[in-house]
């Protein structure tokens, strides 16, 4: 009923306004004051209907569409956020284990040196060579599982984060690009 009122009183204002700039001209018997109220009544309605409609629709789903990236580029930069906290986290771990192997691997080193002292110059060479070896082997062990700890949780990660965001589309793309990319290695071995 409001719609019906408010179209009512935009065409009393439009008549008014005709009537007062009124030249006296008539058409087909009806003066020009009530074309004119008229004709502009039913353009601003149909102008309201056919583009103000649409256009308040299309500019709300834009709204929404744009707070939704917006929310889903936050929920990311959290998850990267967190990944990379955890990345830190183990990274202080195993530094904080490499520094603790080699306190112990200097402690047990300088209590095989006393020993080794009253032995011959010859072992105490070999025997700081194993020393260094084993701080070596298992810094390199120690890196190793680092990196595959590392390399494991990114993957988990990055699988759940392609579960959850990857369409059917992308993954059509990415089957051809990787079909591709072996039809060009055919040959090359």
């Amino acid at each position: 009923m409001k719609p019906v009122v408010g179209w009512i009183l935009f065409f009393v204002c439009a008549l008014i306004f005709a009537i007062v700039v009124d030249k006296g001209v008539t058409h087909i018997g009806i003066p020009d004051y009530i074309w004119l109220s008229v004709n502009l009544t039913l353009f601003v309605y149909l102008l309201g209907r056919y583009v103000g409609r649409p256009m308040a629709a299309f500019l709300d789903s834009r709204r929404v569409g744009i707070a939704e990236d917006l929310a889903n580029a936050r929920r990311q930069l959290e998850e990267a956020d967190s990944l990379h906290a955890e990345v830190s986290r183990r990274l202080s771990e195993v530094e904080e284990e490499v520094t603790q192997l080699k306190d112990r691997a200097v402690v047990d080193a300088a209590a095989e040196v006393a020993e080794i002292a009253e032995q011959t110059k010859g072992d105490e060479e070999k025997f700081l060579q194993r020393v260094n070896d084993e701080i070596s082997r298992r810094e390199a062990e120690t890196r190793v599982r680092l990196a595959q700890d590392t390399a494991d949780l990114t993957a988990q990660l990055a699988r759940e984060l392609l579960e959850r965001e990857m369409t059917d589309d992308d993954r059509r793309r990415v089957f051809e690009r990787s079909l591709a990319a072996m039809q060009g290695l055919e040959g090359k071995e």
